[in-house]
């Protein structure tokens, strides 16, 4: 699945207009890896400079619902909300649920999420994170059931912020282009940066890759790439995606655009 995170996951530590933004859970991991995931506000977010407990909600619309490089809404708009807690004790929880489509039977996903972090220095944080990815639908809806333990890290540069993961579960659904070939399990390397470009705009890039454990295999890898606009509790974003999916399907596999709009309320 992305960014299925971007949850992607991704996992900026900076807003677009540069100031730190609040950690809130794996949310990321329901977008694209680096591109929307910080466009939107939606990924597991750590700011060293906050110490405070903190409420944060985010409601967004997207074009179209990634996930590590997947479609979740099948080339259709989706709405997400995102809750999370953070505290001053250097963790945080996160609740995202979301539409999706195209997927089967599965018409909803939730995604709850639980992150631990340590500040290294200034300059650099360390994550710890596990989350579970649960559908809603009927009928086939539970082969998209999932969850992933997490190790990642954030890096402050002059060049911008880079972030990289290591993500493994045990129960990764594989699909190849002969089918469903159940739960089993894979590992997921994501690397994304962020920069803020002029003024409340950013840009974001991200890569990924998703090794399948299965002996059909199924592993792909996904990019992406994209600029973002912070006005206030307002965020807009425009990003180009890139999969290699292991299915036999163009819609999947086709590079394409992805708009998405959010508001973050505190």
């Amino acid at each position: 699945m992305v960014a299925g995170r971007l949850k992607i996951f991704r996992k900026s530590t900076h807003d677009a207009d540069g100031s730190p933004t609040q950690p809130r859970g794996r949310i990321g991991k329901t977008l694209i890896a680096g591109g929307l995931a910080a466009a939107l506000g939606g990924a597991a977010l750590l700011s060293p400079a906050a110490h405070a407990q903190t409420f944060t909600g985010t409601v967004s619309l997207v074009s179209e619902r990634v996930a590590r490089g997947i479609s979740l809404s099948s080339s259709r708009p989706s709405a997400m909300l995102d809750l999370g807690y953070r505290s001053d004790h250097n963790w945080a929880l996160g609740l995202g649920l979301g539409t999706v489509h195209g997927q089967g039977d599965a018409r909803a996903e939730a995604i709850v999420s639980a992150t631990r972090w340590w500040q290294w220095d200034d300059q650099r944080t360390i994550t710890l994170s596990a989350a579970h990815y649960d559908y809603a639908g009927g009928g086939d809806a539970g082969r998209l059931r999932y969850g992933d333990v997490s190790l990642g890290g954030v890096w402050d540069t002059r060049a911008g912020q880079w972030a990289a993961s290591v993500s493994v579960s045990p129960d990764l659904p594989v699909t190849t282009g002969s089918g469903y070939q159940g739960h089993k399990g894979g590992t997921i390397l994501e690397l994304t940066w962020h920069r803020r470009l002029v003024g409340a705009v950013a840009g974001d890039v991200g890569w990924g890759i998703v090794d399948n454990w299965s002996p059909n295999s199924g592993s792909y890898r996904f990019a992406n790439a994209g600029l973002s606009y912070t006005a206030g509790d307002w965020r807009f974003s425009l990003v180009r995606l890139y999969s290699q999916v292991p299915r036999g399907d163009d819609t999947q596999a086709r590079p394409r655009w992805i708009a998405g709009v959010a508001w973050t309320f505190r």
